[in-house]
Formats: C-alpha cells, sequence, structure tokens
C-alpha cells in the first residue's frame, strides 16, 4: 500500500527559487499567527503531564522568541499548573510574581493562587490575596472557598491538638503530652471571615465545609458565631440543618446553656424533626447534673412519646439522679426497665439502687433485683456461646435459690445443645425442675426469689 505523504516541518519548508529573505518573512508571519489561547493549551497539556518546568519556560518564550504578549487565559492556564497540578511546592514563589504580573486578575486568576497558597501553607498571603479580591468585586470559585475555609479550620483544630515530645536529656528517655503550640494562632476568625464575606456575595461553600466550620466553633465555644450560623442554615433550608443542630445542642449541653438548648430544641420539635438518640441524652445528661428533675423527666416522655428507645447511657444518668435525689422508687422502677430491654448495668448503678432498697427496708426488692441480674448476666453468657461462664452462673444462682426465667432457661440449653454438650446443661435443667416441684408443694408458688 502507498505510505501516506507526510507533512514537513514548518522550518523544513523550502520552496526552490526563491530567496532567503522570504522565508524569513514567512516564519514570522506563521509566528504571528499563534494565538494566546494556542500558548494556553500547550500550558495546560505540559502541567497535566508533569511537565511543570516546560510549562514555565514555554511561559516565559512566548513573548520574547513569538512576539505574543500573555493574556489571563494563559496566565490563569499556569497558575493552574503552578497551584493545582504541581505539588513539591518549589514553584509557589513564581506562582506569587506571575500572578502580581496580571494587569487586571479575574475570578479564576485569584482562586487559583488562594488554592495554591493554601495547598502549601502560606495562609496570611492567601488572606491578603482574598481581601484585594473583595476589593476588586469578585467572588471566588466555590471550589476555592471550600479550600480555604476548610483548611483554616484544620489549621485551627491542630493548634488545639496535644502534641508529643521526647525528653532525652534524662537517664531513662520519656514522652510527654504538651499543647501544640503553631505559630499561627486564631485560624478560626479568618475562617469565619471569609464565610461571611462570601456569604454577603451570595456564595456558600459546601456542606462538609459549613459543618467543618460550625463544628469547630462549638469546640472552641464560640457559641454566638455558631448560632449566628446555624441561623443561616435554617433560612437556606440546607439538607443537614437537622445535624447542625445535633452538633449545637450537644456543645451548648457540654456548657450547661439550659434556656439555649431549651430555645434549639423547641425549634426542632415544631419543625417536625425527630431528634436523634444523641441529642436526648445530651440534654438528659445536662439536666441530671444540674438537678433538674422534673425536666429531665419531661425529656424523657417526649423521648418515648417521639419512639426514640433509651439506651444505657440515658438510664444510667437518669439512675443516678434520682439515687442523689434519694428517690429510690423511681431508680428502682427505672432499673427494671433498663433490663427488660436487655441493658445491663454498670456495677456502681446496680449497687446504688441495692443500697436505696436496703435504706429503706425494701430487702424483698433487694433480693428481686439480684435475681434480675443474675438472670441478665446468665443470657449474656448463653448469647456470647461462653458455657463454662454460664454453667457456673447458673449453678451459683441455684444454690441461693433463685431460679431463672423460661426464656433464659431454653437459651441456656440451646446453647449446649449447639455444642453437643446437652447432658451436661440437663444436670442443671433438672435441678430447676427439682426446685419448682418443691415450690408448688410448700406453696411458695409466686415468691420473688423462686420462679414457677
Amino acid at each position: 500500500m502507498p505510505s501516506k505523504t507526510q507533512n514537513p516541518p514548518l522550518k523544513s519548508l523550502q520552496i526552490s527559487g526563491l530567496p532567503p529573505e522570504y522565508h524569513h518573512q514567512k516564519s514570522l508571519k506563521l509566528q504571528m499567527l499563534i494565538s494566546c489561547r494556542t500558548f494556553s493549551i500547550c500550558i495546560r497539556f505540559l502541567g497535566r503531564q508533569g511537565r511543570v518546568k516546560e510549562a514555565l519556560c514555554l511561559f516565559k518564550e512566548m513573548e520574547s522568541k513569538f512576539d505574543c504578549k500573555p493574556d489571563n487565559l494563559v496566565y490563569n492556564n499556569l497558575l493552574y499548573v503552578l497551584c493545582k497540578k504541581e505539588s513539591s511546592g518549589q514553584f509557589i514563589d513564581a506562582a506569587i510574581l506571575i500572578f502580581r504580573m496580571i494587569g487586571s486578575p479575574d475570578t479564576y486568576s485569584y482562586s487559583n493562587i488562594l488554592v495554591g497558597l493554601c495547598k502549601f501553607g502560606r495562609f496570611e498571603t492567601a488572606l491578603e490575596v482574598f481581601r484585594d479580591m473583595g476589593c476588586a468585586s469578585l467572588a471566588p470559585t466555590r471550589t476555592a472557598i471550600n479550600v480555604l475555609i476548610g483548611d483554616l479550620c484544620l489549621l485551627s483544630a491542630k493548634e488545639g491538638a496535644i502534641g508529643k515530645i521526647r525528653v532525652k536529656d534524662a537517664r531513662r528517655p520519656y514522652t510527654i503530652l504538651v499543647p501544640n503550640v503553631c505559630s499561627n494562632t486564631g485560624a478560626i476568625l479568618p475562617a469565619t471571615e471569609v464565610f461571611w464575606a462570601t456569604y454577603d456575595l451570595g456564595l456558600l461553600p459546601s456542606t462538609f465545609v459549613i459543618k467543618q466550620l460550625l463544628s469547630e466553633l462549638c469546640r472552641l465555644g464560640k457559641m454566638e458565631e455558631a448560632l449566628k450560623l446555624l441561623k443561616v442554615i435554617e433560612e437556606r433550608k440546607l439538607r443537614f440543618v437537622e445535624e447542625s443542630y445535633t452538633i449545637v445542642i450537644q456543645c451548648l449541653c457540654e456548657r450547661h446553656q439550659v434556656e439555649e438548648v431549651s430555645h434549639l430544641f423547641g425549634r426542632i420539635l415544631s419543625q417536625g424533626f425527630n431528634p436523634k438518640l444523641v441529642v436526648y441524652n445530651a440534654i438528659i445528661c445536662m439536666l441530671c447534673k444540674m438537678g433538674s428533675m422534673d425536666r429531665a423527666e419531661r425529656v424523657f416522655k417526649i423521648m418515648n412519646k417521639k419512639r426514640c428507645l433509651p439506651d444505657n447511657v440515658t438510664y444510667t444518668a437518669l439512675i443516678h439522679a434520682f439515687g442523689v435525689a434519694r428517690n429510690w422508687e423511681a431508680a428502682y422502677s427505672l432499673l427494671v426497665e433498663m433490663l427488660g430491654l436487655g441493658w445491663f448495668p454498670h456495677f456502681h448503678t446496680y449497687n446504688l439502687v441495692d443500697n436505696l432498697l436496703r435504706e429503706h427496708g425494701r430487702v424483698d426488692l433487694s433480693i428481686k433485683l439480684e435475681g434480675k441480674i443474675e438472670a441478665q448476666m446468665l443470657h449474656k453468657h448463653c448469647k456470647l456461646g461462653q458455657l463454662e461462664a454460664a454453667y457456673e452462673k447458673l449453678r451459683s444462682m441455684l444454690e441461693k435459690g433463685i431460679c431463672p426465667p423460661i426464656y433464659i432457661r431454653e437459651a441456656f440449653e440451646h446453647a449446649f445443645g449447639k455444642t453437643g454438650k446437652l447432658k451436661i446443661a440437663r444436670e442443671l435443667l433438672n435441678k430447676i425442675d427439682e426446685i419448682i416441684y418443691k415450690t408448688e408443694e410448700t406453696g411458695l408458688k409466686g415468691s420473688d426469689q423462686l420462679c414457677p
């Protein structure tokens, strides 16, 4: 097959019979035909290929060799390469110089340099550029805003972090924890400044960045700014408004700001939201610590009405608060309810209620409570397949004259049956039958210690 003819390069184009001056003029005309758009495409392509130095070299030669003055499109693509595609940081100073060369920077010029400055930790310069942008009445891109606010929030979080220092000038070197002292302090203040400046321009960052800013404001205890930001989220009806309420309420509860919590909780309910368990737990724990048991009980009733199941934290907080108030009836009732839902109390919680019952002469309820605790522990061992522990627990229960409920006996039998050890389980189960038979004979059916 005949080979395809290839166009020779420009330098090799020679037309016989023409003088050299003609070729020189032709070359100049071809150079003049190369537009800024062509250079911008080449620079962007070289940057994406990782050939940053070649892109920078092409930019420097376009005016001297090709008599083509760069426009904003060329500048923006070069800043894109130096700030977004280059990862070593060795060209960030060159990027700043090139940015200063632009006569009238546009949105993309500012946005590219902002991303690069944040990427390499030049936050002070980034804030100066952002303020210059505001003076020029230009709004940055959403990507630039996300990077600037997000990185400032991360810097603020690092300022309050705990760092490790290795002490070597000792006989035995050791490590100590110290606050991480950063030279750039107060990063949350410029972050909020950037947010409100862009908000005035009608631009909001992404959901993730707004939550990041809100969480950092709450962590630092800047509740006035946090509530102001929450109001914006509520007015804009953003999809994470319920999650934002959760963040703010948890922080307010930690600071025992009861009235603010009550107001926000009422707003959640009035808007038809179903608060999460963490919200109820935070409010109930705060009220219990402050001794406001009437309010805590009201929140607990709302929780049940909204069909939000309480957990171990909920019951423990209420039981301990009633224990401090010496209200044995409420504490005992909640502990029994807790056991009925399958939550196992901490030893201190059980010990508190048991002491209360004995102080008020309710030994019968104390014995009954002990039986319920023992049965719950036995059921837990059976579910986890801890056969040896389950066997010892049931044996000790029977020695005390305590019979587990029928469903726990069935769980015990099933656990041993699965492993082919049903014969061992039958020895204890037969003893239960004997206890039940004796109970019925002696008329003790219905005793708190023995089960029918």
